[in-house]
């Protein structure tokens, strides 16, 4: 498996140039320096002794460089190396330990929806609010996995359908009314478009209390489709310009930004583009991708 990453490499070569051009540097100065003194020896035979003493003294220092240099450079990339294996372990278990999570939480879902479809005449919100938050945890935990990955993305990109994937997402949040769009294929990968839609929906709901989403498509120019989001929230008052960046918080009460980032990854990686737009009328984001109208 290739773990090394591209600007890794790159510095990796920076530090492997930067040890042969001074090695090699030192490495001429010494024998200029002594080549020069061999001259002024033979210039001067009557000080013999004293060209013999600037020699050795020139060999001696000479090398004591050139051996520190190497050792120096060696270690560098020796700890670089050290480095890049605690990083590949620490991946390696992350991903372990997040599948395993995922799988819990994916099982406590599935419980929490039998139980409440095995006692319907309950009128309690408990059911609700535990499918809520396991659907919570494991989109925060999705969107870890995307940060940790972001630099080693695959994407397998296939034609989908909007309105199905909008209509799969909405058994996660049922009291949440989403209204499907018509009809449309894009372009692109579905684990990765169906965390983009998932996050729109989850801010709309946290950070704008909506209680209703309308999903729209239509045709955009250069062969693209274009999907608006826009709940019935409280909106966005704040600079939407700033959104989208790595842990922004507009107020203090906001959340860590991630979500609304990893959007922007995504749908960049896919070669598309989003944009969000504030107000009193709720929350509005579109995004383009290339697709087409059905």
């Amino acid at each position: 498996m290739n773990w090394f990453k591209k600007g890794d490499n790159l510095k990796l070569l920076a530090i492997v140039f930067w040890l042969a051009f001074t090695v090699a540097f030192a490495l001429w100065w010494l024998l200029f320096s002594v080549e020069n003194i061999s001259r002024l020896a033979l210039l001067e035979p009557g000080r013999l002794s004293h060209w013999n003493r600037q020699e050795r003294m020139v060999f001696w220092e000479g090398g004591s460089w050139l051996l520190l240099l190497i050792i120096g450079g060696a270690a560098l990339i020796g700890l670089m190396l050290k480095e890049r294996r605690r990083a590949r372990q620490i991946k390696e278990f992350f991903a372990s330990f997040s599948h395993e999570i995922k799988t819990s939480l994916a099982s406590l879902r599935i419980q929490a929806e039998a139980l409440k479809d095995e006692h319907k005449d309950l009128s309690s919100p408990i059911f609700d609010r535990l499918i809520g938050d396991t659907v919570r945890l494991q989109l925060q935990l999705e969107n870890s996995l995307f940060l940790a990955s972001q630099d080693n993305l695959q994407f397998f990109i296939q034609p989908l359908k909007v309105d199905e994937i909008i209509e799969r997402l909405g058994e996660q949040w049922p009291n949440l009314k989403i209204v499907r769009p018509r009809a449309a294929v894009v372009r692109a990968d579905e684990r990765a478009l169906r965390t983009i839609l998932s996050n729109l929906l989850q801010n709309a709901i946290v950070h704008g209390g909506a209680s209703q989403v309308d999903v729209e498509v239509r045709a955009a120019a250069g062969g693209r489709v274009e999907i608006i989001v826009q709940d019935n929230g409280t909106g966005f008052h704040g600079a939407t310009g700033e959104l989208g960046q790595l842990f922004h918080r507009p107020q203090a009460t906001s959340g860590s930004g991630l979500g609304l980032y990893i959007c922007r990854i995504l749908v960049h990686k896919m070669n598309g583009e989003i944009s969000w737009l504030g107000g009193k009328q709720g929350f509005h984001v579109q995004l383009q991708l290339e697709g087409s109208l059905v």
